[in-house]
């Protein structure tokens, strides 16, 4: 699992960072983002070697959320062998850090790992 952080490189209140998770898994990812953000954009990549089945994301308002067991703050359902992107007018207020994971399984289960690489695009101040 790699983490790719990019800034918008503009000095400004609407300064953007865009954050590239490479292979996320149902191990999860914590504090990929430790301060309190908004999230505006949200990419899902699970088309990687012809994915043949749905991948939930999940994405945390938390640091260190139990994988398996914390509810997600949101989670999006992406299609086998697909990409979607998920803009949001207003953003979601992430006020303790931001942690993400993705499975084969809805809800807070952790148990089953996606079959394939799933990348994760996410555009936030």
């Amino acid at each position: 699992m790699a983490v790719a952080y990019k800034s918008s490189g503009v000095t400004s209140a609407f300064t953007l960072q865009c954050v590239d998770v490479s292979d996320i898994e149902n191990t999860g990812l914590n504090a990929f983002v430790s301060s309190s953000s908004t999230v505006s954009s949200v990419d899902i990549d699970n088309s990687a070697g012809g994915s043949m089945t749905i991948v939930y994301v999940k994405i945390y308002d938390n640091k260190s959320p139990t994988y398996g067991t914390t509810d997600p703050d949101i989670m999006f359902t992406v299609a086998a062998n697909s990409r979607q992107v998920w803009t949001i007018a207003q953003g979601v207020s992430m006020s303790n850090g931001v942690s993400l994971m993705a499975s084969k399984a809805d809800g807070p289960d952790a148990t089953a790992a996606p079959d394939t690489q799933v990348d994760v695009s996410f555009v936030m101040t």
